[in-house]
């Protein structure tokens, strides 16, 4: 479901829309979080099984205009917490899975924790 989550609210950046609606699944409202308190999207708002996201843009330009899936089902890709701090500088916001839940790459980092690298945004 992350996927299409993902390509849903990358083509709604492409055409500037300001919202995007899809339906609700249970993990992606913590996806969602990860994305509002690294301001990469204005807000979300659920209603009747519905979720809305408001896009955020900045004169004109998008401010999250990269979404990448890393992890696939057939070539998932882990790293320990020291090979996540070493990528940490090199991408935006890695979206890491661990044991202790989902959580950016820096959190992860400040726990001590490793997983599985979801995706990434800038």
């Amino acid at each position: 479901m992350l996927p299409k989550i993902f390509n849903k609210l990358r083509n709604s950046v492409v055409v500037y829309h300001f919202s995007t609606s899809f339906k609700e699944v249970g993990f992606c409202v913590r996806i969602l979080d990860l994305l509002w308190r690294e301001n990469l999207i204005r807000g979300y708002t659920k209603k009747d099984g519905l979720i809305t996201v408001m896009l955020r843009y900045y004169d004109g330009f998008p401010i999250c205009c990269c979404l990448t899936i890393v992890s696939k089902p057939r070539d998932r890709l882990y790293l320990s917490s020291l090979d996540l701090y070493r990528l940490s500088r090199d991408f935006g916001v890695l979206v890491v899975s661990t044991p202790k839940g989902i959580m950016t790459s820096e959190s992860a980092i400040r726990k001590g924790e490793g997983g599985e690298i979801l995706a990434y945004a800038s």
